[in-house]
């Protein structure tokens, strides 16, 4: 029951449980504090299996509507210790829609917000991006600190912007709410063997391991010369929890922001390193067309930080990531390749 007295204030509702951060987030938490212990507020995509067995699934949920995640919400809120916030569409899904994206990303904020607010739920973590940082940003050891003290910088897209526009909610709410407690995570390019996964611009990356795990000509979205920010999803996902576990008092950065740093890399390195694992296999090129979203994925590419800065999360979380870009890449090129073989049994 949602209120049964052995599940008070143990919960974490997650918005966006169905994504690719979004499910192993919901794993990891379940490991962590047992059974019954995720509300996954879903709109269409269903759990897989072995979610659904831990989860309290709660599915035909839209952040835009206001009414939508405030049934939800009020539901649950007895049990509730935490909200995670990750719904929003990638960088090239915004570029493409930027008024939808906007409706999730910022209207989908100001929603869960004002709910939360009106149940009495004080603790509210974000998923922030890499693509808040623009031109006039640091090229290296970007940190969560600098977005907060240069809160008018313009990060130079529309994705960036509706990131700035939730930290600003964020930062709304915890000075107005009693106890308000945000916490917001930049979030470098995540590195997975899920065979699918959105359209975004470190993305370009998953599609490069996986055309050339399967022997098919990689087309780069992005820039060949210019490094970005990556992390292995276990890495990310286990620093996640350290952030949304981590005692109030031990948080010393400025609203509860933290940059999470893994490693960066160049297309042409990854090529590189692909060619090296996977040889006798070819790794041909095609130059992709110019214009649409190869454009605006090397123009994103370009404003943002070449890496990111480590030092506040590994103070004040304990957080180191563990894998490299040689493991990273040991481990999802092997995975790609089992289930390539399981599919021609």
């Amino acid at each position: 029951m949602a209120g049964s007295k052995g599940s008070r204030k143990r919960r974490v509702l997650i918005i966006g449980a169905a994504g690719a951060v979004g499910k192993a987030l919901a794993r990891a938490i379940l490991a962590r504090r047992g059974p019954d212990s995720v509300i996954a507020v879903l709109r269409r995509t269903p759990l897989p299996c072995d979610l659904r067995q831990g989860c309290i699934q709660v599915m035909g949920v839209d952040v835009r509507d206001p009414a939508s995640i405030d049934a939800v919400v009020a539901k649950y809120a007895d049990t509730i210790d935490c909200v995670w916030n990750l719904a929003a569409p990638l960088s090239i899904e915004t570029a493409v829609n930027p008024a939808v994206a906007e409706a999730v990303t910022v209207g989908g904020m100001r929603n869960l917000l004002a709910a939360c607010e009106r149940h009495g739920i004080t603790k509210i973590c974000f998923s922030d991006s890499i693509g808040s940082f623009g031109h006039g940003s640091p090229r290296e050891g970007a940190s969560a600190r600098w977005l907060t003290q240069h809160p008018e910088h313009d990060p130079g897209s529309e994705y960036g912007r509706q990131k700035m526009q939730c930290r600003k909610l964020l930062a709304d709410f915890a000075a107005k709410v009693e106890g308000g407690d945000t916490r917001w995570a930049v979030i470098p390019g995540v590195l997975h063997a899920d065979p699918t996964w959105g359209a975004g611009t470190t993305e370009y990356a998953l599609d490069v391991i996986l055309s050339s795990v399967e022997g098919r000509t990689v087309t780069l979205a992005v820039p060949s010369d210019v490094p970005l920010p990556m992390i292995h999803r276990d890495d990310l996902v286990r620093a996640l929890v350290l952030l949304m576990d981590a005692p109030k008092s031990r948080l010393q950065e400025p609203a509860g922001g933290y940059a999470i740093a893994g490693f960066s890399f160049t297309a042409t390195e990854l090529i590189e390193r692909l060619r090296a694992r996977l040889l006798p296999k070819t790794l041909s090129l095609a130059t992709p067309p110019l214009g649409g979203v190869v454009g605006a994925a090397a123009e994103l590419a370009r404003a943002w930080p070449n890496s990111l800065s480590g030092d506040a999360a590994k103070r004040d979380l304990g957080f180191v990531p563990s894998h490299t870009l040689d493991s990273t890449l040991a481990e999802i090129c092997n995975g790609h390749a089992r289930r390539l073989q399981h599919s021609r049994l």
